[in-house]
């Protein structure tokens, strides 16, 4: 392992630049190509899932007991990134920063800020260490340079990618490289970062919203361009991290969902300790109009997730009709046998003329029964299901998260949209509905998408109407310069808040008096 500090990376001018600051630049934001690529990437999320062209499968191919199964060796560090944030960066016991049990604020621990400076910090090694995996591995799927097995590549990048997060300028494998490559890298680096900061709320604010959800949604978008969804080619080892994405081929829907699939569930697992443990504010928030207070891209991941997984019914259905037809012509008219009548599968009411499905005799026994049965969006209130498999399935993750953290609150009342979601009869009108709201509602709202930053691989491509933004707050009100709490100077002990002096007005910084009613003189 070797120490490599940032080189251009941290150059004030080639770091990513907000670009939206007025409905001018909104409008160009609208038409802008930038845009169009973010939307066809998240409906590309979806519908990799429940393409026509794809082979359904139970829980849409993703097995939480194997992530790292449809994954590149780019993705597998990543992996292990937002795993070892999840698991040891709140946890005081292997070093973890703790929520502050001091502060009084109902929203928003300061003890965040520690979190977000740790991820500024470690943002350079867990975005080299990707992009080294991505370079190392630079040969088919099957096999690498060293004769490891696909699963022995993605376990040593995953721990790799855990090893970068826990530690600070850390890379994987230290390697000769020209002086143009090397810059261009680190360009690419440097944007990375950047969206990766914005991807688990702000540090002053304090909150956490879909935007923040956004920005990690062009994070992977980002990857995906610069070709980290493929098995790198062995041939354009130099061209890896060029900014642009040209010359390398778009992966398939189908290999965007199953990597979104695995990437969201732990990311999930990150931001979700975050909003928990640090209370983060939900940013931005309106109500009754939104699914939860911080998220949606996961909801319509997993909505068409539950679609896959209606459609995988479908089929096996039809593969048993044909298979019990190929054997009634072999058989003829004969009845069956009282040994074949025993290993016959018990009929399942919950299918046409019941007919038992064919199960996929890899996945874990006790799957095999929940498989057969038909989900109805209605099943989120069913918290036996929600409980038992909210590992498998994102959508029923994010309802049992939501009723976790609002314990004693009616579903109806916490979640208005989601429980009238509940009521539509399938899962294609559900999540078809769920894209068009991210569209509306995140994509279009100025509140939202004005705090995205753009570089070279997410592009704007408009002159924006200022050059820079204003400059933001570095305090808040909550909060004093220390991260005490700020107390009215008239309240504090001894200057006429506790009486003592309540004969004489309080003083305040600057010698000025404080103002009183005009019947108190």
């Amino acid at each position: 392992m070797a120490d490599i500090a940032p080189a251009a990376a941290d150059k004030p001018g080639d770091a990513p630049r907000r670009c939206i600051f007025g409905q001018a630049d909104m409008d160009h934001f609208r038409r802008s190509a930038a845009r169009k690529e973010l939307l066809a990437f998240v409906s590309a999320m979806g519908r990799g899932l429940t393409s026509g062209n794809a082979q359904p499968l139970p829980h849409g191919g993703y097995r939480h007991q194997s992530p790292l199964g449809h994954l590149t060796p780019a993705l597998a560090s990543l992996h292990g990134s937002l795993a070892c944030m999840s698991t040891t960066w709140m946890d005081p016991e292997q070093g973890g920063i703790p929520p502050d049990l001091k502060a009084k604020a109902r929203f928003g621990n300061p003890a965040f800020r520690e979190w977000h400076a740790r991820l500024v910090e470690r943002s350079y090694g867990i975005v080299r260490c990707l992009m080294n995996c991505h370079v190392k591995y630079a040969s088919s799927s099957a096999t690498g340079d060293d004769g490891l097995t696909k699963e022995q590549i993605l376990k040593e990048c995953s721990d790799q990618g855990y090893h970068a997060a826990s530690s600070e300028g850390t890379t994987l494998w230290p390697r000769e490289e020209s002086a143009k490559t090397a810059s261009n890298e680190e360009d690419v680096i440097a944007e990375l970062r950047a969206y990766l900061h914005d991807g688990f709320g702000h540090p002053i604010r304090i909150d956490y919203g879909t935007g923040h959800e956004a920005s990690f949604t062009v994070f992977l978008l980002s990857l995906c361009k610069i070709g980290c969804f493929h098995w790198a080619d062995s041939n354009n080892k130099s061209d890896k991290a060029d900014g642009e994405g040209q010359g390398k081929p778009s992966p398939s829907p189908e290999v965007i969902s199953l990597a979104s699939l695995s990437l969201f569930h732990v990311y999930l697992n990150v931001t979700r300790g975050l909003q928990r443990d640090y209370m983060l504010e939900p940013a931005g928030s309106h109500g009754v109009w939104g699914l939860d207070d911080y998220h949606c891209v996961p909801f319509y991941l997993g909505a068409c997730q539950m679609m896959a997984r209606e459609q995988w019914q479908q089929q096996t259905v039809q593969s048993a009709k044909k298979k019990s037809n190929a054997q009634g012509a072999e058989q003829g008219n004969e009845n069956d046998t009282e040994g074949e009548a025993e290993k016959r599968m018990p009929d399942n009411p919950y299918l046409p003329e019941a007919t038992s499905p064919v199960v996929d005799s890899s996945a874990p026994a006790n799957a095999h029964n929940e498989d057969r049965d038909h989900w109805a969006p209605s099943i989120i209130h069913n918290r036996q299901i929600l409980e038992m498999h909210r590992p498998s399935y994102l959508y029923l993750s994010c309802i049992h998260f939501i009723q976790q953290i609002k314990p004693n609150v009616p579903f109806f009342e916490s979640s208005p949209m989601l429980n009238d979601i509940s009521q539509i009869g399938n899962w294609a009108k559900v999540s078809s509905g769920l894209l068009r709201l991210y569209e509306g509602e995140v994509l279009d709202k100025m509140p939202v998408v004005q705090h995205f930053v753009f570089g070279k691989i997410f592009r704007a491509d408009w002159t924006p109407s200022r050059k820079m933004p204003l400059e933001a707050p570095k305090r808040t009100f909550i909060n004093g310069p220390m991260g005490e709490e700020c107390i009215a100077p008239w309240a504090i002990e001894g200057n006429g808040g506790d009486g003592s002096n309540a004969s004489s007005p309080p003083g305040l910084p600057g010698g000025m008096p404080p103002t009183r009613a005009p019947w108190a003189k």
